[in-house]
């Protein structure tokens, strides 16, 4: 490989929006599928079933939408959204898979990838 080439690693990537009074229920489900990392953004704003969801939080930090972002192998996904896709029955929120492509697959292992 030439220094001018890219090298270029497949992976899944997987955005959730849900109310932030629901973050711990998302975080707990991160955790334990063992994804090495995400990202969350807070006070997101958006159309939605309901209409538009302000994005600013008027009182705490428990009211608004929350959206994490996170990148892993195919099965590492597939499990979060498999937990997510039960939590919806009850509570609000959306999910999105796509493909993506990463420079530094490092810094997407999972937790049980690193350990070894």
């Amino acid at each position: 490989m030439t220094a001018f080439e890219l090298s270029l690693h497949r992976l899944r990537k997987i955005e959730i929006v849900v109310r932030a009074e629901d973050h711990h229920m998302v975080e707990d489900l991160l955790e334990a599928s063992g994804i090495g990392g995400w990202t969350k953004i807070r006070d997101v704003a958006g159309m939605g079933h309901s209409g538009f969801h302000q994005g600013k939080t008027i009182f705490n930090d428990q009211t608004g939408l929350v959206m994490y972002v996170g990148v892993a192998e195919s099965k590492v996904i597939s499990d979060v959204a498999r937990g997510l896709s039960r939590l919806f029955e009850t509570r609000a929120g959306v999910t999105f898979l796509s493909d993506v492509e990463v420079i530094r697959s490092d810094y997407f292992a999972t937790h049980e990838t690193v350990a070894r």
